[in-house]
């Protein structure tokens, strides 16, 4: 079994880079709720909003969503747009 990486993302950002290869995005948990928040995450090695696979927003995203499960594969990479959002954490595993 690998072992599962967690990446924590503190401020809004477009293009935050999570793996730049193939993996699986086991889970989003959101630790706040921010006004008018938008989260795209794509399957991509470097663009946030290239191939969206996940996306979700509003104005209290913890408190409507708090943990996102997703157990998806990427097969290029996992990238995100956080307009808004602080506070995300992705759990993910390489894939060889």
């Amino acid at each position: 079994m690998q072992t599962k990486n967690i990446t924590h993302l503190a401020s809004a950002g477009s293009n935050q880079v999570v793996a730049s290869g193939k993996a699986i995005l086991h889970r989003i948990i959101i630790g706040a709720d921010v006004g008018s928040a938008v989260l795209e995450v794509s399957d991509d090695a470097a663009d946030g909003d290239a191939n969206v696979i996940v996306q979700a927003q509003g104005n209290a995203l913890m408190t409507a969503h708090g943990v996102i499960e997703v157990g998806a594969l990427f097969k290029k990479g996992i990238a995100l747009d956080l307009t808004n959002q602080t506070l995300v954490t992705v759990v993910w595993e390489p894939v060889a």
